[in-house]
């Protein structure tokens, strides 16, 4: 551990020369950053010194403001002690208001963002209070350290004329944020424009969307995460519209469009299937495989495979509730993962156990060792495998290759395969 040598500061000139404990100050920073915050607020409530050496470390959570009465506590709180406490502040969440705040609220959080000069999260609901305030709209803009800018935007079609715009088009006019700092964007029901530009961004997660790859490969150019989800009902299946994109993105590719790789790719099957990416990809994530999208399944494993075999981390969430009438599901999944060359693998099987499908019979009858096994047999190049059933527990397998080339294969600890797998 790195130790940090602190010299006395303003937070604690206040404070009695002596304390109940009287703990070397580096010692006292020390316990204070390791704290869950429910731990450390309540020892900040235990004496005057502990109140106010907390208050940087408590600052470093997320402050969510979701009602008229948080926000007036948190202004309140943060103006107690001002300017000094505005740079603790990393992670802060405005959520909209109603009925809208008070005007003095409205102020003293202005105040605060506009000196809150390391703030590293922002979540806006766009809609509230951005629509009633410019000047907030403005304070948010002019932020010079954030790292990850999360939006979320309810009203449809983002127009020039809407705050939003405004405030990334301000936003961008700053080159310390999109040149240095941020590098995880989260966009819902976004509508991209082609003169907005991310030159840095490194991470993108846009819900309920389907932007154009041309688009979007322009806007953030040199982009390593993406996630693209829709929500669709249970009953879904490919469109004409879904053939047509992927055609599209597909001629986007072949003239070139796009990307050159990506370390991580997100979404729903359909999602995958639509964007058609064919560019080298080492992880891809694939939520909520059924029997309307266990075949697309092929289709985003072998569009991985056209330009380079990079593929190796694989992880999908597979709804066997609805795999009724296909006994041999597994079967024909387990196929498709050949090929692919893949070291780590990552298996979550959902199916409600009350309900008498064939699917939720498999999860009753299922065994994941055997599973595994099979999976590890057929697959040389696996390394790692994670499987989880329903709400149980979590099984890990590790595989080892001994000196004399036998092939092991262990159960592991969640601490070994966290290490080198997302749980």
């Amino acid at each position: 551990m790195r130790i940090q040598f602190h010299k006395p500061d303003v937070l604690l000139i206040e404070s009695p020369t002596s304390t109940a404990l009287d703990l070397d100050l580096d010692v006292m920073y020390i316990i204070l950053s390791i704290l869950p915050r429910p731990d450390l607020v309540r020892l900040m409530s235990t004496c005057r010194t502990f109140n106010r050496a907390g208050v940087r470390h408590l600052l470093h959570f997320n402050v969510h403001l979701n009602h008229i009465r948080t926000l007036k506590s948190f202004c309140a709180f943060m103006v107690a002690q001002a300017p000094i406490r505005y740079p603790f502040l990393r992670r802060l969440s405005i959520y909209r208001f109603c009925p809208p705040p008070p005007y003095k609220s409205v102020n003293q959080l202005i105040k605060i963002l506009k000196h809150a000069s390391h703030l590293e999260m922002l979540y806006v609901e766009s809609n509230d209070p951005l629509d009633s305030e410019d000047r907030l709209q403005a304070a948010c803009s002019s932020l010079t350290s954030l790292k990850e800018f999360h939006i979320s935007w309810m009203s449809g079609r983002v127009s020039g004329e809407e705050p939003l715009y405004k405030m990334v088009e301000q936003m961008q006019s700053l080159p310390s944020i999109f040149h240095a700092t941020l590098e995880d964007l989260t966009l819902y029901t976004p509508t991209f424009q082609s003169e907005l530009l991310f030159p840095r961004m490194r991470k993108l997660s846009v819900r309920d969307a389907n932007p154009p790859l041309a688009l979007i490969a322009q806007n953030f150019p040199a982009l390593l995460d993406l996630t693209i989800l829709n929500c669709r009902g249970d009953d879904a299946s490919l469109s004409p519209e879904d053939h047509q994109d992927r055609q599209l993105h597909r001629s986007v590719q072949l003239s070139g469009g796009g990307w050159k790789s990506l370390d991580r790719l997100a979404g729903g099957a359909f999602d995958l299937y639509r964007l058609g990416l064919t560019c080298q990809i080492r992880w891809v994530t694939i939520f909520d495989v059924d029997s309307c999208t266990h075949d697309v399944v092929a289709h985003i494993l072998r569009d991985s495979h056209e330009v380079a075999a990079r593929l190796t981390y694989l992880r999908c969430t597979i709804d066997l509730a609805f795999f009724d009438g296909i006994p041999s599901a597994l079967d024909t999944f387990r196929l498709l993962l050949q090929r692919s060359p893949l070291t780590h693998l990552m298996l979550r099987f959902t199916a409600y156990a009350s309900m008498d499908t064939v699917g939720a019979r498999l999860v009753r009858e299922f065994r994941p060792e055997v599973f595994a096994s099979q999976i590890i047999a057929s697959h040389p190049s696996i390394r790692y495998i994670v499987i989880k059933i329903n709400h149980a527990e979590q099984l890990f397998w590790k595989v080892l290759t001994t000196e004399s080339g036998e092939v092991v294969v262990d159960k592991a600890l969640k601490e070994d395969i966290s290490v080198v797998m997302d749980l």
